[in-house]
């Protein structure tokens, strides 16, 4: 697995739930990977309440989509999306057609950034852990 994310919202809105893409895999060996779960380690920052993960196809949401989605607004094309599947398989040096994403409601002011994001996975009969640099700067609207 390679890959790192940096990403900024700054148009948050206290009780509006948003979607926040976490890093899409690619993987880098010689062999497929089986993406298990992917987290955001430590949880959100203060002022932000996880509601829950899902994995969504890069086919049904046109892409993979970097960023901050308000949930349930008109571009919304994930909060619709069937609970089609939470692990995903990696063909060898490629890019995952899947990658997950965490719903979450601002609760009150943010004044810190995500940095982590935990990745599991399983490679023959072997399983992973691993944690990419996911840099999410989330802030209200002024």
């Amino acid at each position: 697995m390679a890959s790192q994310m940096e990403a900024g919202s700054d148009g948050l809105r206290i009780g509006k739930e948003y979607w926040l893409s976490l890093p899409q895999v690619t993987n880098l060996s010689e062999e497929p990977v089986r993406v298990l779960k992917a987290r955001i380690v430590g949880g959100l920052p203060h002022g932000l309440k996880v509601i829950g993960y899902k994995a969504v196809s890069t086919k049904d949401t046109n892409g993979y989509g970097i960023g901050v989605l308000e949930a349930k607004s008109p571009g919304d094309d994930v909060t619709g999306l069937p609970e089609r599947t939470a692990t995903f398989t990696v063909k060898s040096h490629k890019p995952a057609d899947w990658y997950h994403m965490v719903r979450f409601k601002v609760t009150g002011p943010v004044t810190e950034d995500t940095s982590l994001c935990r990745f599991w996975y399983q490679q023959g009969s072997v399983k992973y852990r691993q944690d990419l640099r996911c840099v999410n700067q989330l802030r209200l609207a002024k």
